[in-house]
């Protein structure tokens, strides 16, 4: 399947043979954890889902966005969900040189999705598998909780069938927002954390394309080695 770039393609090839709901969600929940990489891109929250796919990074916001068209295109009810967390859960994963420049608090979402009549949160597609093997290493090693981008309770395994989540956590959430369907009013809305100094990232990274991003996923592949 490399080289798809269109969530129409992907949703074709990944549950070409596959007639239950279950079954189709846990293989698009497995094609976007291990093909887009944690990791960050120049439209950073705005990018869409097709630039996302052929890029093959995105953090959080844009993975969840992705997930939801894959699932709406194979005929799955689903909603990107955005919540308030703390910035310790990236502390590690940015280089030092850019973490600090991030507010206190963050704007995450996850992806609410009906499978066969019920409904899971999940965000368990996020963190790809060796980020989350080398990201957890690190952290039992060094006695900590959190950060690097997930938490030591962490899972990216979804059965279809519970909630499961790579990054969020409910204890560490301080707001939650909902499920939201206009991002770009989101992203005017006051409650939007993802601002530096008052400008939003999508704006900075876009000023820092593709050269100025580069570094920062080097440094996330660090840790999946």
């Amino acid at each position: 399947m490399v080289g798809l770039q269109t969530v129409g393609e992907v949703v074709a090839l990944v549950t070409e043979t596959m007639a239950g709901e279950r079954e189709k969600a846990i293989a698009l929940h497995n094609y976007v954890r291990e093909s887009v990489r944690f990791g960050f891109n120049r439209f950073f929250d705005s990018a869409a889902p097709d630039y996302v796919l052929a890029c093959g990074y995105g953090h959080c916001n844009p993975k969840s966005r992705l997930m939801v068209a894959l699932f709406r295109t194979a005929g799955l009810e689903s909603y990107q969900h955005f919540v308030v967390l703390p910035k310790n859960i990236l502390k590690e994963a940015l280089p030092a040189s850019r973490y600090w420049m991030i507010p206190a608090e963050l704007s995450h979402s996850y992806v609410d999705v009906r499978v066969e009549g019920n409904w899971y949160a999940v965000d368990s597609f996020i963190v790809d598998t060796p980020l989350l093997r080398g990201a957890q290493a690190r952290l039992a090693m060094e006695g900590r909780d959190l950060g690097y981008g997930t938490h030591c309770g962490a899972t990216n395994i979804w059965d279809g069938q519970s909630d499961a989540f790579s990054q969020f956590d409910a204890r560490m959430m301080k707001e939650d927002h909902g499920r939201v369907d206009d991002l770009e009013a989101y992203f005017q809305d006051r409650q939007y954390r993802n601002r530096a100094f008052g400008v939003r990232f999508n704006t900075i990274f876009m000023l820092m394309g593709d050269r100025g991003v580069s570094p920062i996923n080097a440094h996330i592949e660090d840790l999946r080695r």
